[in-house]
């Protein structure tokens, strides 16, 4: 682990930014930038270098702000640890999360610790808009969502406020609510956003402020081949046991969660699993729309799937 050479800050509402990263040094700097050309400068940049082999540590150090804490693992742990090793480093009271093929607009910081700041405590995370962009830096769509105060119910079965990228949270959450869960790799942000949910309410500031890199050409755990289907099914399925104690409050949602489930049982040809999911979603609510759109969704992708077939890779 690096020398810890960041200087002492104003602590009242320093922002401790986590940014991981893995062999992507040709996409890093645009995110490194982003996050020290903020307006607001009262910020710790604590980028986790989850054991790359290109020239990722050289570029980092490379840069002479003392806002700068680089930290390398010894072995590839993947984003949720690289993201709770910045937490455990982290100095601030409010925490941010920048992935390293994405990069935030100058105002990010400032709009969101203002608001945050004059939110009651009861409020936990603050979020905002983002872009897809493609390779040509050409908006592919816009994540917009409004929802704000107690949402829970809303984010049980789908993620609807974004990713982390857009968050801004109180580090005093994660005493409540918990570290990323290490054993989801893919849909650990969702994951960590619902918990948060959970126990806060959240509020937003409506604009865009976050770009998101689609079409880098680099792998991309949200990649939908094998393994990362795979990784999607055991975040599915890993809210059946962690909220087992309230589903039977949200009927609709539980329901939503087994028929995609159930979908990712169809698309990976796991047939008798995918039966099984398909009547638990039936006798949760047998009402909406959700779960006959899903299946016959999943009927078309596998017959697409079929005659192309789902990548290994």
């Amino acid at each position: 682990m690096e020398p810890d050479h960041r200087t002492k800050m104003d602590d009242s509402n320093l922002v401790s930014v986590i940014l991981p990263t893995y062999n992507r040094e040709v996409l890093l700097k645009q995110s490194i930038d982003s996050v020290l050309n903020q307006s607001y400068a009262n910020l710790e940049l604590i980028v986790i270098d989850d054991a790359s082999t290109d020239k990722t540590s050289n570029l980092v150090k490379s840069y002479s702000d003392n806002r700068i804490l680089y930290i390398k693992h010894n072995e590839n742990k993947h984003a949720s640890a690289s993201r709770n090793t910045g937490i455990r480093k982290a100095k601030g009271k409010y925490l941010a999360f920048l992935d390293d093929d994405d990069t935030w607009l100058p105002h990010k910081l400032e709009m969101q610790v203002s608001l945050l700041n004059n939110c009651p405590e009861s409020t936990g995370l603050i979020y905002c808009w983002m872009d897809y962009r493609n390779k040509n830096n050409e908006i592919t769509a816009t994540i917009k969502p409004a929802l704000k105060g107690y949402i829970f119910g809303n984010v049980l079965d789908k993620q609807r406020v974004g990713g982390c990228p857009t968050l801004l949270i109180r580090k005093s959450v994660i005493s409540k609510c918990g570290l990323f869960d290490e054993s989801l790799l893919r849909g650990n942000d969702g994951d960590f956003i619902r918990r948060i949910c959970l126990q806060y309410e959240v509020d937003l500031i409506p604009e865009v402020l976050v770009n998101v890199k689609t079409d880098h050409g680099m792998k991309r755990i949200s990649d939908n081949n094998k393994s990362g289907l795979n990784a999607s099914l055991i975040s599915y399925t890993s809210r059946l046991e962690k909220f087992k104690n309230i589903l039977h409050k949200y009927p609709i949602q539980t329901s939503n969660i087994y028929a995609s489930i159930a979908y990712h049982h169809i698309i990976l040809g796991n047939n008798k699993h995918a039966i099984q999911y398909l009547i638990k979603s039936l006798l949760a609510n047998i009402t909406g729309l959700y779960k006959y759109r899903i299946f016959f969704k999943a009927m078309k992708d596998r017959i697409s799937n079929k005659s192309s077939k789902i990548s290994d890779t």
